[in-house]
């Protein structure tokens, strides 16, 4: 069966699925919009992304509501799945009317609209706005004046209607038809798929610690040697020559047509083109301090005392203005997911070379992590795979061996050399990390100090929440929502730990975090 085009994918059912799932996004701040509001003779091109989507929805009072409300696996409602099922189940009945004579002004708007998208995606000159950025708080150091040097990740966010929908299109096409030449253990953004003997399974990084112990018990009277390699800043310096040359590569393995590679990548060159990690990023930031004010207001740092930068790679620096252009995807972006994993599928085939049942390789978007019970096989793997990096013009951390540093430098190598997982002296160490956990030979699985901090930091922000809703709500309010909260913040850490739960729960560090999620229960001063 042939692969249907980039502009064939594009249906109406698909455009309005879309559609369904950008305006359930912004359920909360259209309560008060409707149809009645909005300037129907204006021209829908000139309205924000809000209004436009008000224009093609139906109003919020006409919307049908579902027998069957979806819920989440705390018991609370997924308002965003119930708010797409109401939207989907109205333009069906009112499709259903128009054929009996009704007219539905919003119907009539979807269908111009559509064609305006289908000749978007038809057009040699697409166009995407650039992203507006957005920065996130990363991590936090002291400095010797005793303010804070806070270095964000740099989010960037498309905020057109007609970009969202172009690219989220191109991301669901590139999904379902382009996934099956990604190899099995890629565990991040892929569809649902069957792994593991689970059907339709969407892979997570629980699916990692499950082949890591999958393979340990498979290999239980045999020493095993593990390796990683840490990626910088893969989003940040990945050029985008390299980006077209594998997706060149992919979409001729699939056999597309002709007409059909020259619509994905017209996407991809306009994609590309709207940003740049040098123009858009760094040297947005530095020219605009107010990029930051979101992270200021979360660091309560209305006096502006501490320093905020961007994380960035000193190879970034080092290129020509033209070289400058030519590198980076924003994150946040729907296609930049796809990117990292065929990029890196690229990468990760110079270990992949053939079947080998003493290697696991592993790698959840840009952390990977290679086993292999033969030391020289081990050290061979990771200078093929450390290479293939450079050959796509990626940087990684240096690799340091254990043997040069003590066990409490473990955790701040970014990149190890090769070493036995087990007990023992010299070039070994009873434990590996992957994904936030650390995984003893024994068996022994616990979450590493950072993401218990991280929990920690989290029970005091909703302290400071509580506090401030309890000023503006009767006891039983605060009561209830708090019990929310908590719930929400345990169930969040039973989600990390599913793949031994009842285990996990019986150890040390659950009664911590227990204690102090309960902290919550006592009245915040």
């Amino acid at each position: 069966m042939s692969i249907p085009t980039l502009l064939e994918f594009a249906s109406d059912k698909m455009l309005i699925h879309l559609l369904v799932k950008e305006r359930a996004k912004c359920r909360r701040r259209n309560r008060t919009e409707t149809h009645h509001h909005l300037d129907k003779d204006c021209d829908l091109s000139e309205l924000t992304t809000r209004k436009k989507l008000s224009r093609l929805m139906p109003p919020r009072y006409s919307w049908v509501q579902p027998s069957k409300r979806v819920t989440l696996p705390n018991g609370a409602r997924d308002t965003s799945k119930n708010a797409e099922n109401a939207l989907l189940l109205t333009i069906s009945r009112d499709m259903r009317l128009q054929k009996q004579g009704h007219t539905f002004d919003y119907l009539d708007e979807q269908q111009a609209y559509f064609k305006r998208i289908r000749s978007l995606l038809a057009s040699p000159r697409l166009a995407f706005h650039s992203p507006r950025l957005m920065p996130i708080l990363k991590d936090t150091r002291q400095q010797p004046d005793g303010t804070l040097l806070v270095t964000c990740r740099p989010l960037s966010v498309y905020t057109q209607l007609d970009d969202k929908i172009i690219l989220a299109l191109t991301s669901r096409y590139l999904t379902r038809y382009f996934d099956r030449y990604l190899h099995d253990n890629i565990l991040s953004y892929r569809p649902a798929r069957n792994f593991l003997d689970q059907k339709h399974h969407v892979t997570d990084f629980n699916d990692g610690i499950r082949l890591i112990k999958t393979f340990r018990d498979s290999h239980a009277s045999d020493t095993i040697y593990a390796s990683d390699c840490d990626i910088k800043k893969f989003y940040d310096i990945i050029p985008h020559q390299v980006i077209c040359d594998c997706f060149t590569r992919m979409l001729r393995k699939a056999q597309l047509s002709p007409e059909g590679q020259s619509q994905v990548m017209r996407v991809l060159s306009a994609y590309l083109s709207s940003y740049n990690f040098y123009t858009h990023a760094l040297q947005q930031s530095r020219q605009c301090d107010e990029v930051f004010a979101k992270v200021r207001r979360r660091l309560h740092d209305s006096e502006h005392r501490n320093t905020y930068q961007l994380g960035w790679v000193d190879e970034l620096l080092n290129g020509s203005p033209e070289q400058h252009e030519q590198v980076g995807v924003p994150q946040g972006g729907s296609l930049s997911l796809l990117i990292a994993n065929i990029v890196l599928n690229d990468v990760d085939l110079a270990v992949l070379t053939h079947d080998d049942p003493h290697r696991l390789f592993i790698r959840y978007c840009d952390d990977m992590l290679l086993l292999h019970t033969d030391y020289a096989e081990c050290c061979r793997l990771m200078k093929a795979y450390a290479d293939s990096l450079t050959a796509h013009g990626l940087y990684f951390h240096p690799f340091k061996s254990l043997s040069e540093c003590t066990r409490h430098d473990f955790w701040h190598i970014k990149s190890h050399h090769p070493f036995l997982w087990g007990d023992g002296d010299g070039n070994c160490n009873r434990y590996i990390g992957f994904l936030g956990y650390e995984l003893r030979r024994d068996g022994r699985i616990r979450l590493r100090k950072s993401n218990i901090k991280r929990i920690e930091e989290k029970v005091h922000r909703q302290r400071f929440v509580l506090h401030r809703y309890r000023k503006t709500h009767n006891q039983a309010d605060y009561e209830a929502h708090r019990e929310k909260k908590c719930r929400t913040l345990l169930d969040g850490i039973q989600f990390y730990t599913a793949f031994d739960l009842p285990k996990f729960k019986r150890g040390s560090q659950y009664r911590h975090i227990q204690k102090l999620v309960q902290s919550l229960s006592r009245n915040p001063k």
